[in-house]
């Protein structure tokens, strides 16, 4: 059967629109299957059609059709680009079909790239570290403090740490960390930062805080800090007086405590690079230095101390 045929077997002028070629073959079908049905195929035996010959009429048209479709986006995508047109069309179907295929092959190769520089770094960052002395003591500020520029945060550290160092002549290592804590939120950045503060406060296990009032009575009150009063009173050194207590309770201790000391007064602190309103010095609850955390405090509380 030619395409002729297959027009003229479904009664339809050659090149009939496609609606109309869908809607002759239904009618047809309808048909058929009516005059099988009711056992009255004397129609359908004069003209010489069975559902056979209607379905490969209507299915030759449609490919037909198809094809003419095809041809003609073809020819109005690639045809400008005359005899490179069937490859740039073969590349076009490449990308198409295979993108995700391709993009995915990309994100594994920067996967692995990333990865193996990520691990190199990794390893010459713990190779370094290796050369350096133990850590005697771990400080955090932590609260609305600046750099002594007016900024945050702490662009470099390294001055602060040496300095810690230079006060405890027997020490030969101190880390710093420094976390900025908004008193208020008036920013989504100071949002962020608040944010950045909880996840710093989980990550970084710093064995002294030194804080203002808004973040000591915060830490204090979820049970962070060490009490200070009690036996560890005597640990603070002579220069602990009690108008430098700072009392919280928590919710599982609900009598009040000292958990802090004001050291805002200490000589300890002229020159120090970071600006703060208030220097409240706590001792976290698991933290792995608290000999020394207390040495620090003692120190700073001692006012012929420099």
């Amino acid at each position: 059967m030619n395409l002729k045929q297959a027009y003229e077997l479904l009664g339809l002028p050659e090149g009939a629109a496609k609606e109309e070629v869908e809607k002759r073959y239904f009618i047809m079908i309808r048909r058929e299957r009516g005059s099988k049905q009711r056992e009255a195929s004397e129609q359908a035996d004069a003209q010489g059609v069975n559902i056979d010959d209607i379905n490969r009429a209507y299915k030759l048209i449609l490919e037909m059709e198809d094809k003419k479709t095809t041809e003609q986006f073809n020819e109005a995508n690639y045809g400008k680009y005359k005899a490179m047109g069937p490859l740039v069309q073969k590349t076009e179907h490449f990308f198409s079909y295979y993108k995700f295929h391709v993009l995915g092959a990309i994100a594994v190769i920067l996967i692995i790239i990333f990865g193996t520089k990520a691990y190199i770094d990794h390893r010459h960052e713990q190779a370094e570290l290796a050369k350096l002395p133990p850590i005697d003591v771990s400080v955090s500020f932590f609260g609305e403090y600046f750099s002594s520029d007016g900024t945050y945060p702490m662009s470099d550290l390294k001055p602060l740490e040496n300095r810690f160092v230079s006060q405890f002549p027997d020490w030969k290592r101190v880390q710093v960390f420094f976390t900025y804590v908004p008193s208020q939120m008036n920013s989504q950045q100071d949002t962020a930062m608040i944010q950045k503060s909880i996840i710093d406060l989980m990550m970084n296990k710093a064995d002294v805080y030194i804080m203002d009032k808004e973040n000591f009575l915060k830490l204090a009150q979820d049970g962070s800090l060490v009490p200070l009063d009690g036996s560890n009173e005597s640990k603070l050194g002579t220069g602990f007086k009690p108008e430098l207590a700072l009392k919280a309770a928590t919710e599982d201790v609900p009598e009040q405590h000292v958990y802090g000391v004001d050291i805002s007064a200490s000589p300890m602190l002229e020159g120090m690079p970071v600006i703060g309103k208030e220097y409240i010095a706590g001792i976290r609850i698991n933290g792995e230095k608290r000999d020394n955390a207390f040495k620090f405090i003692a120190k700073y509380l001692d006012p012929a101390a420099k």
